[in-house]
């Protein structure tokens, strides 16, 4: 075929495709099937080789020609329906695309922040029953003066008065409870994190 002869052929089916996109934009339906008939399976096959899916691609080409059809009185500015639908399909693919990877990326932030959460939530209720443990382990007045200061939130006077001792006796248990503590939570993380 001579370039002179592809030339018209071409141009004789720009012209086809005017008509009918002149009937669209006026609503009718043969018009719409015309061309969905004609583009649909090039634009699927074009948009499978951005977005590597068949069903996607189908899916995608869908969308496009649902909003051709609901916008198509945007249609009486296009030149070339054959050009329009093919940018269509390349913006819709890279839409994709990039909204796919943002949603991947998204996802793997996720997982990781949701598993350092359950890691750190598991530390934090084995760090507790740790305390816990070395706090059981105390003399009782040790115990009790530990547990007045942290667990009822009591000043060291106020736990002094309770208990008929001086200030002093009550920031000296308070220290040896809190270097035992320290003691054990250091082992925990040297041996186990």
């Amino acid at each position: 075929m001579h370039i002179s002869s592809f030339n018209s052929v071409h141009a004789i089916m720009k012209a086809e495709d005017a008509q009918y996109v002149q009937r669209l934009i006026l609503g009718e339906h043969s018009a719409f099937k015309f061309l969905f008939m004609k583009y649909f399976p090039k634009m699927k096959y074009f948009i499978s080789h951005f977005v590597k899916s068949d069903a996607v691609a189908e899916e995608l080409a869908q969308d496009i020609f649902m909003k051709i059809w609901e916008h198509r009185e945007k249609l009486n500015n296009v030149q070339s329906f054959n050009s329009y639908v093919y940018r269509m399909s390349r913006n819709i693919s890279l839409n994709y695309l990039e909204h796919k990877y943002v949603e991947e990326l998204y996802m793997e932030n996720y997982q990781e922040e949701t598993e350092s959460t359950i890691e750190g939530e598991l530390y934090a209720s084995e760090i507790e029953l740790l305390e816990q443990l070395t706090v059981n382990q105390m003399p009782p007045q040790r115990k009790t003066i530990y547990e007045m200061s942290r667990k009822k939130g009591m000043k060291n006077e106020e736990i002094a008065t309770a208990l008929g001792i001086s200030k002093k006796t009550v920031e000296n248990h308070l220290n040896l409870a809190l270097k035992e503590i320290r003691k054990v939570l250091t082992l925990f993380v040297v041996f186990f994190i």
